[in-house]
C-alpha cells in the first residue's frame, strides 16, 4: 500500500498535465479570439493616452518617463501578439484539416501556451495603463529661456502690444507684419513683445530675434539662428547656405518657434534660410516690422498692423519721460513751451526723444524758445536732429526703387505742414513739370501716390481717400533734401528768411497765407520755374512780377479768395504751360493769354464771378488740354478741350444739358443745388461727378448708338452727398472704370446697384468688367441702405469698404472669391460688424482679419 500511494500521486499529476497541455491545442481557437479582444483594448486604451499626453504637449509640458515607458511597452507587445495570432490562426488551419502527427501537436502545444501566456500579459499591461486615468501624464516644463532686452521705459505701446500678443495666440495667422515711418517705434514693439515672453507662460519652445537692417545677409540671418538652436560650430562651419538651411529646417521642424525679424526692406526668401511654416505644423509664428507696407504683402502676412504716431497725450508723457520733472518744473513757462516742441514733432517717438535729450538740461524760458524757433525755421538744425533723426528717416527715401519717385516726393514739400493735397491736383501738377510721360499719367500718377503711401512717406487725407498728406518730421526731411537737390523755397509766414533760401538759384517756390508779402523780392527769383501761391490775401497780382520770370512754366494762384485781376503782363510768361485760377474772383481774363502759346493747362474752376473771356482768348482755347469755367456760350465754339465745371443754378445747367458738344468733353463735374430733381447725362469722357445738396429723384441715362457698356466708361471717381430723394445708384453699372465710391448723407437710397431692368444690363452683369476697378466704398450716413449689391461680385481692385452709421446695412457683396489679393481693410463699428450676415462660414473667417473697428 505504502508503495501504491507515490504511484497515484504521480499518475494524477501526469494525467493534470496532460488535461492543461491538450487544452492549449483544444482551446486554442477560442483563445486566439480572447488574445484578440485583449489586443483591442489595448491598443484603445493606448491611443487614449497618447492622444491625452499630446494635446497636454501643446502647453509647454513634457510626458512622463513612466508614461512613455507603457506607450513603448504597448508598441512592442502589440507587435508581439500579432506574430502570436498569425502562427495561431496558421495551427488552427492545419488542425481544420485533420493533422494529427505528434509533431503537429507538439506545435499546437506549444503556440496555445504563448497565446495563453500572451493574454495574461497584454491583460497586465492594460491594468497599468488605466492607472493613468486618475494620474499626471506629463508634467509642466520649465520656461524656455529668453534672454530679455534691455528697453528704456516706453509710452504709449501697451494697447498695441496686446493686440499683436492676441493675434500670435491665434492660430489663424502665422505671419505678422508691423509697418511704419522711420523712427514710429516698430523696434520698440517688437522688443516689447520678445521681453512679453519672459514674463507670461506661453506654449512656445523657442524665440529668435534676428536684426535684419536694409542689405540682407542671409547667412547672419542663418548665423543668428544656429546659435539659438545650439547647433554646434564643427557641424556648421564646413557647411554651405543650402545644407545650412536643411539643417536649420531639420531643427525647427520639431519645435513650435518663434521667429522676430526687425527691419525687413525686401522680402525675404525664408526657404533660403531653412524656415517653413508649412512642413512646421506646430503653430510656429514669424512676426517682422518694416517701413514699407508693400513689404507685409511680399512676405504673405496675413495680419498687418500699422504702427502709428503717439497721442498728444502719450507724447506729452513721453517728452516729461525724457526730459525729467526736474527740469520740466524748474520754471513756470516751460511746461506751456515744452507743449509747442511736442507739437513740433507731431507724435514721432524718435523726433520726441532725441529733442527732449537735447533739452534736458535746459532750464530758461528763453533756452526753450530759441529751440521752438530753431524747430520751426531748420529743425534738422536742432541738436541731435540731423545727425540721428534725419538719417533714419532718408532711409525710407533713398530706398525708393527710382527717380521718378524721389522727385515726385520731394514735390510735395512744397506744401504746408498739416497740408492736405489733392490726388488729382498733385497728379496736375506732376504733369506740368513732366514727371510723368506714359500715355495714361493719370494712373501712372495714382501708382506712385501708392507706392509713396506704401512706403509710409505719405498718409492717407484726414478729409478721404481723394487727399493726401505728409508727416511733419516726414515732411521737413522732405523739405531738407529737396532745398539742396531741387532748389525749393516755401514761404508760409510774413517776413520769413529761411537760411537755406537762395533766391537767385531757386527753381520752385510755394506760398502760403500771408507768406505772399515775399513778391517785393519777386525780381530776383531768374531761374524760377514753378510759383505756387494760395490762401494769400493777394487782390492783384504784380505785372512787375509777370514780366521778370521767364523761365516760368507752373503757375498756380488758386484758392486766393481776394484776387480781382491778372495783368496783361502775364502774355509774357511765354514757357506757362500750367496756369490754374481755380476759386478766384477774377472778373475778366487778360487777352495776354492769347500769347502763351504752350500752355496746355488751364483751370478755372469755382471761378463764379468770371463774366468775360475775350474772343482773341477764345481762338486759342483749342490748344489747351484742360479748361475749366462757366462761359458756355463761348465753349460751344471750342474743339478738343477738356473741361471741369462746377453748376449751382438750374438756368446754366439746363443751358448745358441742352448742348451735346459739351458733355461729350467735360472731364470733372460737380452740380450742386437743391432745384435740381433730375439730371440727363450723355458723357462719355467725365471723369469725376459730384453730386450734392440735389432733389435728385434719378439720374437719366443717354446710351446712344454704343449701347449702355460704353457710357461713363471713363467714370473713376463718384461723389454723392445730401441727396435725400435719391433711392438708388443703380446707373453706376455703366461706369466699367470706376474706382472710387464716396456716398453719404441721403436719407432714402435703399441700394447702391439694385436691379436694372433696362436692356443691357445681363451684358454688363456677366462680364468680368463689371466694377473690376473699383477700389474704395465709402458709405456714411446712409439710414434707409440695406444693400450695396443684390450679389455677391469680384471686385478684384478693392481696396477699402468704410461704413459708418448704416444701420440697416446687414450684407457685403463679397463671398470667399472676392476681392482676393486686393483688400486691405474693412472699416466699421463693432456692432455693425457682428450683425453682418454672410454668404457661409468660410466667407466669413476670410474677412475677419480685414476688419477695422472704427
Amino acid at each position: 500500500m505504502d508503495c501504491v500511494s507515490p504511484v497515484l500521486d504521480i499518475l494524477t499529476r501526469l494525467w493534470d498535465c496532460t488535461a492543461t497541455n491538450s487544452s492549449y491545442i483544444r482551446h486554442l481557437k477560442k483563445n486566439l479570439k480572447s488574445l484578440s479582444e485583449a489586443r483591442r483594448e489595448l491598443e484603445d486604451l493606448s491611443e487614449d493616452v497618447n492622444r491625452r499626453v499630446e494635446e497636454e504637449e501643446q502647453q509647454q509640458r513634457k510626458r512622463k518617463k513612466v508614461v512613455q515607458g507603457w506607450l513603448d511597452a504597448v508598441e512592442s507587445q502589440i507587435k508581439e501578439v500579432d506574430v502570436i495570432s498569425r502562427k495561431g490562426e496558421q495551427e488552427v488551419q492545419k488542425k481544420c484539416l485533420g493533422s494529427c502527427c505528434i509533431y503537429n501537436c507538439y506545435s499546437g502545444y506549444k503556440i496555445g501556451k504563448k497565446v495563453i501566456n500572451k493574454i495574461r500579459d497584454v491583460k497586465e499591461l492594460i491594468k497599468k495603463g488605466e492607472i493613468f486615468e486618475n494620474l499626471q501624464v506629463t508634467y509642466k516644463l520649465p520656461r524656455p529661456t529668453v534672454d530679455g532686452m534691455v528697453m528704456e521705459e516706453t509710452v504709449g505701446f501697451d494697447s498695441m502690444v496686446d493686440e499683436v500678443w492676441g493675434h500670435i495666440e491665434d492660430y489663424r495667422y502665422r505671419i505678422i507684419g508691423l509697418y511704419g515711418i522711420g523712427g514710429v517705434g516698430k523696434t520698440t514693439l517688437l522688443k516689447k513683445l520678445f521681453n512679453k515672453f519672459i514674463d507670461i507662460n506661453h506654449h512656445f519652445d523657442l524665440v529668435i530675434w534676428v536684426a535684419v537692417s536694409k542689405e540682407a545677409n542671409l547667412e547672419k540671418i542663418q548665423e543668428a539662428i544656429r546659435k539659438k538652436l545650439n547647433i554646434s560650430d564643427q557641424m556648421w562651419k564646413n557647411k554651405g547656405e543650402e545644407d545650412k538651411a536643411t539643417e536649420i529646417l531639420i531643427s525647427l521642424r520639431s519645435k513650435r518657434f518663434v521667429l522676430l525679424l526687425d527691419d525687413v526692406w525686401e522680402r525675404l526668401d525664408l526657404s533660403k534660410i531653412g524656415v517653413s511654416l508649412y512642413d512646421n505644423q506646430k503653430g510656429s509664428k514669424i512676426v517682422f516690422t518694416t517701413r514699407s507696407q508693400e513689404v507685409c504683402g511680399q512676405m504673405g502676412a496675413h495680419r498687418r498692423f500699422k504702427v502709428e504716431c503717439l497721442s498728444p497725450e502719450a507724447s506729452m508723457d513721453l517728452f516729461r519721460l525724457t526730459v525729467g520733472e526736474d527740469v520740466f518744473n524748474s520754471h513756470p513757462e516751460i511746461p506751456r513751451l515744452a507743449q509747442i516742441v511736442v507739437e513740433e514733432c507731431q507724435g514721432l517717438p524718435l523726433a520726441l526723444i532725441t529733442v527732449a535729450r537735447a533739452m534736458s538740461s535746459r532750464r530758461g524760458p528763453r533756452e526753450w524758445q530759441h529751440a521752438i524757433d530753431e524747430l520751426q525755421s531748420n529743425p534738422f538744425r536742432f541738436a541731435g536732429m540731423g545727425n540721428l533723426v534725419l538719417p533714419i528717416l532718408r532711409f525710407s527715401y533713398d530706398s525708393l526703387s527710382d527717380d521718378v519717385l524721389k522727385t515726385c516726393f520731394l514735390y510735395c514739400s512744397l506744401f504746408p505742414k498739416e497740408h492736405n493735397i489733392r490726388k488729382d491736383e498733385l497728379i496736375e501738377l506732376w504733369v506740368a513739370e513732366g514727371f510723368l510721360n506714359r500715355a495714361d499719367p493719370r494712373n501712372e500718377g495714382e501708382y506712385i501716390i501708392g507706392s509713396l503711401e506704401l512706403a509710409c512717406l505719405l498718409e492717407k487725407g484726414e478729409y478721404s481717400e481723394d487727399f493726401v498728406v505728409m508727416h511733419d518730421v516726414i515732411r521737413e526731411m522732405a523739405f531738407w533734401l529737396a532745398s539742396k537737390e531741387c532748389k525749393i523755397v516755401v514761404r508760409e509766414k510774413p517776413n520769413q528768411q529761411n537760411k537755406s533760401d537762395d533766391l537767385k538759384e531757386a527753381l520752385r517756390m510755394s506760398v502760403w497765407g500771408s507768406g505772399v508779402d515775399f513778391l517785393h523780392e519777386a525780381t530776383s527769383c531768374p531761374r524760377l520755374r514753378t510759383l505756387l501761391i494760395r490762401f494769400s490775401v493777394l487782390e492783384k497780382f504784380p505785372s512787375r512780377f509777370a514780366g521778370s520770370m521767364h523761365a516760368l512754366a507752373v503757375l498756380d494762384l488758386s484758392y486766393n479768395f481776394d484776387l480781382v485781376e491778372l495783368p496783361e503782363a502775364i502774355g509774357k510768361l511765354i514757357n506757362l504751360c500750367h496756369l490754374n485760377l481755380s476759386n478766384t474772383k477774377i472778373r475778366e481774363l487778360p487777352a495776354g493769354i492769347k500769347y502763351l502759346k504752350n500752355l496746355k493747362i488751364l483751370r478755372l474752376d469755382g471761378m463764379l464771378y468770371l463774366q468775360t473771356i475775350p474772343q482773341a482768348v477764345i481762338s486759342v482755347f483749342r490748344h489747351y488740354k484742360y479748361l475749366a469755367g462757366s462761359q458756355l456760350n463761348f465753349l460751344e465754339n471750342i474743339h478738343d478741350i477738356s473741361i471741369t465745371l462746377c453748376f449751382v443754378d438750374t438756368h446754366a445747367f439746363c443751358r448745358f444739358q441742352s448742348s451735346p458738344k459739351l458733355q461729350s468733353c467735360v472731364k470733372r463735374l460737380t452740380v450742386a443745388s437743391p432745384w435740381f430733381s433730375s439730371l440727363d447725362f450723355r458723357m462719355d469722357h467725365l471723369e469725376t461727378l459730384e453730386i450734392v445738396d440735389c432733389s435728385l429723384e434719378s439720374i437719366n441715362i443717354y446710351f446712344g448708338d454704343q449701347g449702355r457698356t460704353y457710357c461713363f466708361r471713363n467714370l473713376r471717381h463718384l461723389s454723392v452727398k445730401d441727396c435725400h430723394f435719391m433711392t438708388d445708384l443703380k446707373w453706376i453699372r455703366c461706369a466699367p472704370n470706376l474706382q472710387f465710391l464716396y456716398v453719404s448723407d441721403c436719407q432714402v437710397l435703399s441700394e447702391i446697384i439694385g436691379t436694372y431692368e433696362s436692356p443691357g444690363t445681363s451684358e454688363i452683369e456677366e462680364s468680368h468688367h463689371f466694377l473690376s476697378n473699383l477700389m474704395v466704398i465709402d458709405l456714411q450716413h446712409l439710414p434707409s441702405l440695406t444693400s450695396i449689391c443684390c450679389r455677391a461680385v469680384p471686385l478684384p481692385s478693392l481696396k477699402t469698404i468704410s461704413v459708418y452709421d448704416c444701420p440697416g446695412l446687414r450684407k457685403l457683396p463679397l463671398n470667399s472669391g472676392s476681392a482676393k489679393n486686393s483688400l486691405n481693410a474693412i472699416r466699421g463699428s463693432r456692432e455693425w460688424w457682428d450683425q453682418l450676415e454672410w454668404e457661409d462660414e468660410d466667407t466669413k473667417n476670410v474677412f475677419a482679419s480685414k476688419f477695422l473697428a472704427l
